[in-house]
């Protein structure tokens, strides 16, 4: 059975919004159209332009960043990472750590840890957007 997608029951711009979050309807691009965009336009936007967006089910949303975010992110990145030195279990990840949690759905988490049980190796991944879940998300 087929399940329908977010843009697919979204009746009303509204109604978009809502299903993505109640985010703030400037961070939505309509290039490509919602419902339309691909893992390759998250990469494409951030190579050409610098954007980063999240891709969720087929929708492109555009990360907040601000000084405040930042201060935040790299706060719990240093008390994270500092703990990661003293325990190797696995890596920490900050605001550009693009990953695919599901199929049509990219996450950019703040900050993220990731073990080294769920990766099943030792190796951060080199690809941009690789497939796995973090351990833990802060947002």
């Amino acid at each position: 059975m087929a399940t329908a997608t977010l843009h697919e029951t979204a009746e009303t711009v509204a109604d978009l919004l809502a299903r993505l979050g109640d985010i703030p309807p400037e961070r939505v691009r309509l290039r490509p159209a919602p419902g339309t965009a691909t893992e390759q336009d998250v990469l494409d936007l951030w190579n050409r332009d610098r954007r980063l967006c999240e891709l969720i089910d087929g929708t492109l949303v555009e990360k907040t960043v601000g000084q405040l975010e930042s201060f935040l992110a790299m706060w719990l990145g240093h008390f994270l990472t500092s703990y990661l030195i003293a325990n190797d279990i696995g890596y920490c990840t900050g605001p550009d750590g693009m990953m695919r949690i599901a199929p049509h759905m990219v996450r950019v988490p703040d900050v993220s840890f990731i073990s080294w049980d769920r990766l099943g190796s030792r190796f951060v991944p080199i690809t941009p957007i690789p497939d796995l879940s973090p351990d833990l998300a802060v947002e």
